[in-house]
């Protein structure tokens, strides 16, 4: 089947949010990036989970184990004690201060890998890709990055959301993209910003940013809002009595 509507996810993790995006948009296609190679078998799994439960397969959705940046090459992976916060860059030096609390549990390197880097523009291009509906972006102080490497493929974006620090002071990692960064790329190339807002409510280091094509008029209908809770609990083979009811109902429908 080809599809006309596209949805990257990039900095996909263990793949929840691209599965969910893809079950909530049935007739677009859902790329997911995930740099760390451990993380491309739980995401497989994870899918295989979902869809046992579900009953049905999810066939609108592809996995790439690449690192998405601005250069087509091979590049270096800092994998960290708590996988959420592995990056291409490492940690800046003041996380003991600007990050209290965290910097024992979550923010210590286990080691380094090397993968395929790899450009959005590069990406389009090899898989005739002409329209991104969605762009979900979640690289850990890369996500500039991201989107300078879609170049003149910049404005087949219609709409999304990326990840930035404050400020260079309060950033988690070293040469992390900052607010301020990425408002003048977006006003650069046409874009406003719909709405900013904090990623942790305790510690407000870093802020989600939501933006859209300016005059952006949306003729298909993405659908963003799902309970990622509920597929926590699927593949934590945690699910309960609802959950069943309302899949068993859906199957009904």
């Amino acid at each position: 089947m080809r599809y006309d509507h596209h949805i990257f996810d990039v900095g996909a993790f263990n793949g929840l949010d691209g599965i969910a995006l893809a079950l909530q948009n049935q007739k677009v296609m859902i790329h997911a990036f995930e740099a760390n190679p451990a993380m491309i078998k739980i995401i497989k799994s994870n899918k295989k989970k979902i869809e046992d439960f579900l009953g049905k397969k999810i066939r609108n959705f592809k996995v790439n184990n690449y690192a998405v940046s601005d250069k087509n090459t091979f590049l270096k992976l800092n994998i960290a004690l708590n996988p959420t916060v592995s990056s291409l860059h490492k940690f800046s030096k003041e996380i003991n201060k600007t990050w209290p609390g965290y910097s024992e549990l979550h923010f210590k390197y286990i080691k380094q890998v090397k993968v395929k880097g790899i450009t959005l523009k590069k990406y389009c291009e090899k898989n005739d890709i002409k329209k991104i509906n969605y762009l979900h972006i979640d690289t850990q102080g890369n996500d500039l990055k991201v989107l300078k490497g879609l170049k003149d493929y910049i404005n087949i974006v219609e709409k999304g959301v990326l990840e930035a620090a404050v400020n260079k002071k309060k950033a988690l990692y070293q040469n992390s993209n900052t607010i301020n960064q990425i408002k003048k790329f977006l006003k650069s190339n046409k874009y406003i910003i719909t709405k900013i807002d904090s990623l942790d409510e305790n510690i407000k280091n870093e802020k989600n940013i939501f933006f859209e094509k300016k005059n952006f008029v949306e003729k298909y209908n993405i659908k963003t809002n799902y309970n990622l809770r509920y597929y926590n609990r699927i593949v934590s083979g945690k699910i309960n009595l609802k959950d069943v009811i309302l899949n068993i109902l859906k199957k009904l429908i």
